[in-house]
Parts: structure tokens; C-alpha cells; sequence
């Protein structure tokens, strides 16, 4: 081949990814199919990865937290949510969210019915902020409370067993989270990093 046979070829694989970089921009992320997904915006404490998860035999999109000691799932998009977005792009959204609720200092999980719609449950955040208020995080399908407290679970495997039953929190002590339908609300705090444990205030960064 010659070079400019070469040229044309490196040519237009440069320009078709950065139309795909273009094209998925607002999600943050790209994937190219046999190559591993690029990620943006890890320097934020929440970010998006494709995880393994072990249960479905596949990868499952995860909200991702960057604590003191390293990154650990936080969140699974492995149940049907009350929207239409894709997965990564959930998933994307709920990092953005998480991370502007972090700086009003992000406690809790919970969920919560929607007085707006019958039927209809959230899982929420409650913050520091927020008082007796619990922000949305996002829209679960309608359904009874105990689907919704089955989602929830089901998101928030790691959070509350770790895989292993324990989770190391930025400290490195072993924690675990409780979580039943009578206490549905999932306390973050042994989990964040210092500078999210006394946010609420304009420290957090």
C-alpha cells in the first residue's frame, strides 16, 4: 500500500472517532466495539465504569466513587429504571448528580414514593443540606415498595455487602451497610472520603 493509502486510512480512523468522542460527548464516555471504554472525568469523586458482575455473568455499568484509598462501585444500572435513557447514559447522570449532592454532604440512600405520581417510587439522597428532605437521585419504575426496596438492593449490592459481606472504607476499616424495608435508607458516611465526611459547606471541592 502507499503512503498515501496509509494516510488516508490512519486519516479516517482519526475522524471517525472523534466523531464518536463528538457524538457521546454529553455522556462522558465512548465506546469503540473491541476496544475498552474511554472514560472522562475521573478526577471527580463520581464517575462511570463497566464493572464484572459475577451474579449476571457480564458487565453491568456502575456509579463509581473515588474515596481516599482508591475507587470502589457504588451503584449497578442492573434494574429496569423509570426512563429511557441507555445505561452508561443512567449512569452518567447519576454521577453528575451524586456529585453536586456531595457538596451539600452527602449522607444517605434511600427511596421514597413520589406524591406526584401514584404508585411511583425514587431513590433519593439525603444530605447534610437537605434536612427532613431526601433530593432525587433517580426514577424507579411504577411499582409496589417492595419492588422499589428490591431495586434499590439489587443497585446497591456492593454498598451493602461489599461482595464480601464487608467494605473497606477510606480509613481502611472494614464496614458494613444495614438496609431492610424497615430502615430503608443505606448511612454513606463510613464510605467517603474526609473532605466529603464535613462537607455541606463550600469546602467540598
Amino acid at each position: 500500500m502507499s503512503n498515501s493509502g496509509k494516510f488516508f486510512n490512519v486519516a479516517n480512523l482519526t475522524i471517525g472517532v472523534l466523531g464518536l468522542l463528538a457524538a457521546v460527548g454529553g455522556a462522558g464516555i465512548a465506546i469503540v466495539q473491541g476496544w475498552p471504554p474511554l472514560l472522562f472525568g475521573q478526577n471527580t469523586r463520581f464517575s462511570c465504569q463497566l464493572q464484572p458482575d459475577t451474579q449476571r455473568g457480564s458487565e453491568v455499568w456502575t456509579v463509581m466513587y473515588r474515596h481516599d484509598k482508591g475507587q470502589q462501585p457504588w451503584l449497578k444500572m442492573v434494574t429496569t429504571l423509570g426512563s429511557d435513557y441507555t445505561p452508561v447514559r443512567r449512569c452518567q447522570i447519576i454521577s453528575e448528580t451524586l456529585n453536586g449532592y456531595r457538596k451539600d454532604g452527602l449522607i444517605k440512600l434511600a427511596y421514597r414514593d413520589e406524591p406526584k405520581t401514584p404508585n411511583q417510587y425514587v431513590i433519593c439522597a439525603k444530605t447534610k443540606l437537605s434536612g427532613d428532605g431526601c433530593p432525587l437521585v433517580l426514577t424507579l419504575n411504577p411499582g409496589s415498595d417492595t419492588q422499589a426496596y428490591q431495586a434499590m438492593r439489587d443497585m446497591t449490592e456492593n454498598l451493602l455487602n461489599g461482595g464480601n459481606g464487608v467494605y473497606q472504607n477510606s480509613d481502611g476499616k472494614l464496614a458494613t451497610s444495614q438496609f431492610s424495608p424497615s430502615s430503608p435508607e443505606i448511612d454513606l458516611t463510613p464510605f467517603l472520603a474526609e473532605e466529603d465526611r464535613i462537607a455541606g459547606s463550600n469546602s467540598a471541592k
